[in-house]
């Protein structure tokens, strides 16, 4: 490329001297147009014709001014590029810059086609090597300003290149380049130094090395990058070292030389490196170095505060540095540093502060517990004497399942209905699912002949002899892991809160709890939060979970600050129940659509295959967990009444086939649901006899029905029931009139005798 730069020179340099010497005697270039030989023509008087043709010379004459203006244009982009190339030996950049400027400016005018190919694509070649150099040389220069290493960054305002030691000024070189290069206030590749050049290669180089140029020097994105890492380090000092180099050394710091690594990073910003670059690195880590300051503050509040130790004395300094750094940055960081100085001066933010870390320190150690699965580990703990009595006293020794029915919160003496608390609408949305998804096209076996006839007698006895294996099997469950009364089986969960909200008071003590009295309860909600939300997140019997948290607020002495924990146990043990009740109800109403549509032929497998299986399986294990009588009977009560008996009773009529099919469902629920927990229960037991009595009544014929009113099978039914199912069961004829008049006046007798 050398050789080549070499011989243009010398071509451009021949041809400007030959011009030169040839246009100096006009004379005798006439003289020498005439006698060449290559413009005589082979006919002489056709030749002495056209030398006397004004027209003609006049013609030539004109051609031969545009090439005249050609070469002499050509010549001044010969000295056009010995003065690019010079200025680019002296590291004139900036010179070079629009040297080569004017050089594209004056080709861009000139008519190339008149020169030889092969000029044409030396000269452009040889242009597009300087623009190419022009890159390099800035690049360099930019890396002699910056020097970023994995654990340094070095600044320097002046520095000297090149091998005549030529000084340059960091403010007037980094202004050349934000004129000259981006001028649009970022790198534009359609700019004429990029779209000038004719080698793609070429091309994409100078666009490659200008975008890194802007990013890294410009931008300061590297710069950046680096203050960033350096800030996030761990177990390091920041220095400064000969006032132009920010230096990391790995080692243990104690508070004072973390304070004095924030200072040395402050001083870098507003003493080493000039104004505007400390502006565009503050506009975008400004805030993050102000947090990272009052983070440290707020994690070593109790040793930075403590008196005769000079921290709060390097505080106030770095507090007013940065005060000063913001004031500076016209505007691209505002920082005004109240919060500090209210920290260093006010004693209430400072226990706010003791207490926000003494909460964090707690909820570390609740997820500490959960990284491993120890907590799991069930132990059988005694309840207190007065709650293991109570519970002998009420609990039929002959029922084992019974004893644990029993053994509920009721008992305790806390008063469901009043003191559990409603719960707040946000929490509503919570997860804790457990369902199965249904819709309207779900599709169910239809192979299996069971699924779409009505079961038969030896399969409902089949049935019952099913769900005596269920009960067996829970028997067995229960069996391996049996309560005795006056126990209560738990994990390591109720000792994690009893540690957990010992240490959190014994840190209020510390502090001053007359000093922090408006906010703890505040705090030990947000434990107690974070607690419970963690356990939800980790424990997969929910109902496990529960009786957990019933431990914890058995045995915690102070039941207003557990308060919180109550509700938030509640809310999940609502949730989930709402869950199974969603289910067991989407899938009865498929059902009741399934008979409704084809009364005759209805699709079994709905109840057979999902509704039982669901109830067996999942819904009822999971109340009997919970050992709560109360939930029981209101779940048993929403299967029973609410998921059918209201269902059924919305519809306008029952046909004679789906009496039947109602009937038999009446049968596989009942069956399915059968469990000695329901028989203890009174509520459960007169809703489980409701629901049989409603099974009767559904293909009894009328007098039949009569006959039951009579003997009193109807006392659990209101007036308006009876009459309802009357109405829904049996057309509209005197006979049923009659019926309803003497159900009416019967109980109208009745109720007036009372």
């Amino acid at each position: 490329m050398a050789q080549l730069s070499a011989r243009l020179d010398s071509e451009l340099r021949s041809i400007s001297q030959k011009l030169d010497s040839i246009f100096s005697d006009e004379d005798a270039v006439s003289v020498s147009i005439e006698s060449d030989p290559k413009l005589k023509l082979l006919d002489e008087p056709v030749l002495k014709k056209e030398a006397k043709d004004t027209q003609t010379l006049l013609a030539r004459d004109a051609q031969l001014s545009k090439q005249l203006v050609v070469y002499r244009e050509l010549s001044l982009v010969s000295d056009l590029v010995e003065e690019a190339k010079m200025n680019l030996q002296l590291l004139e950049l900036e010179n070079c810059f629009f040297s080569l400027q004017n050089i594209r400016k004056k080709l861009h005018a000139l008519d190339l086609t008149r020169l030889p190919m092969r000029f044409e694509q030396d000269l452009k070649l040889h242009l597009d090597e300087m623009h190419a150099n022009l890159i390099l040389r800035c690049e360099d220069v930019m890396h002699q300003f910056w020097d970023i290493g994995a654990r340094h960054i070095t600044f320097v305002r002046n520095t000297t290149v090149g091998s005549d030691q030529v000084e340059v000024e960091y403010t007037q070189f980094r202004q050349f380049l934000t004129s000259c290069f981006y001028s649009e206030g970022n790198f534009q590749p359609t700019s004429w130094f990029v779209s000038s050049l004719s080698m793609s290669d070429t091309r994409e180089t100078v666009t490659r090395k200008l975008s890194k140029i802007y990013a890294d020097y410009i931008a300061l994105e590297l710069g950046q990058e680096k203050l960033k890492t350096f800030l996030f380090s761990t177990d390091v000092l920041l220095k400064i070292e000969r006032n132009t180099t920010l230096e990391l050394v790995s080692m243990k710091c104690t508070l004072k030389e973390t304070l004095h690594s924030f200072g040395a990073i402050v001083h870098f910003l507003s003493q080493v490196i000039i104004v505007d670059d400390a502006n565009i690195i503050l506009s975008r880590l400004g805030s993050t170095l102000a947090f990272e300051v009052l983070k440290f503050f707020k994690q070593n509040s109790n040793a930075l505060l403590a008196p005769d130790d000079g921290h709060k004395v390097l505080l106030t300094e770095l507090n007013n540095d940065l005060k000063h750094l913001s004031n500076s940055s016209n505007g691209n960081w505002v920082y005004d540093g109240r919060e500090l100085d209210s920290m260093l001066n006010d004693d209430s933010v400072i226990n706010n502060l003791k207490l926000d870390k003494l909460l964090q320190s707690q909820i570390s150690r609740i997820r500490e517990v959960f990284r491993t699965q120890d907590w799991k580990t069930a132990s059988f703990v005694e309840l207190p004497r007065t709650e293991a009595s109570k519970s002998r006293s009420e609990i039929p020794v002959t029922q084992k399942e019974e004893e644990s029915a029993h053994e509920s919160e009721d008992e305790w003496g806390w008063g469901h209905e009043n003191d559990i608390p409603e719960i707040e609408e946000e929490e509503e949305h919570d997860g804790w699912d457990d369902e199965i998804e249904l819709n309207d096209e779900t599709e169910l076996p239809m192979g299996d002949k069971q699924g779409s006839r009505t079961p038969s007698r030896s399969e409902r006895r089949s049935g019952v002899l099913e769900n005596d294996d269920w009960q067996s099997a829970w028997d067995e469950n229960e069996g391996k892991g049996e309560e005795q009364p006056g126990s209560r089986k738990i994990t390591k969960l109720p000792d994690l809160c009893f540690q957990v909200l010992q240490d959190f008071e014994t840190g209020c003590d510390e502090i001053g709890r007359d000093k922090i009295q408006t906010v703890v309860d505040y705090k030990r909600n947000l434990l107690l939060t974070s607690f419970m939300a963690m356990c939800v997140c980790k424990c997969e019997d929910w109902w496990q979970l529960h009786r957990d948290i019933e431990y914890i607020t058995l045995k915690y002495p102070d039941q207003r600050k557990i308060f919180r924990l109550r509700e938030l146990d509640a809310h999940s043990v609502q949730t989930h129940v709402d869950n199974l009740k969603k289910t067991i109800k989407a899938l009865m109403e498929q059902q009741f659509r399934n008979f409704q549509a084809n009364d005759k032929a209805p699709n079994w497998g709905i109840t057979v295959e999902f509704l039982l299986p669901y109830l067996e399986t999942v819904a009822f294990p999971a109340i009997f967990k919970l050992q709560d009588p109360q939930m029981l009977s209101g779940f048993v009560e929403f299967v029973y009444h609410e998921c059918f008996v209201s269902k059924v009773m919305s519809w306008r009529m029952i046909s004679e086939k789906n009496s039947e099919n109602l009937e038999e469902m009446i049968k596989l629920i009942l069956t399915s649901t059968r469990h000695p927990m329901l028989d203890a229960d009174e509520r459960c037991k007169y809703s489980r006899e409701k629901l049989a009595v409603i099974g009767n009544v559904l293909t009894a014929h009328l007098t039949d029905i009569m006959h039951m009113f009579s003997n009193g099978d109807f006392y659990l039914f209101s007036t308006d029931e009876i009459v309802q199912w009357i109405v829904l069961l049996f057309a509209d004829t005197s006979l049923r009139r009659e019926c309803i008049d003497e159900v009416r006046t019967i109980r109208q007798e009745q109720s007036e005798n009372n």
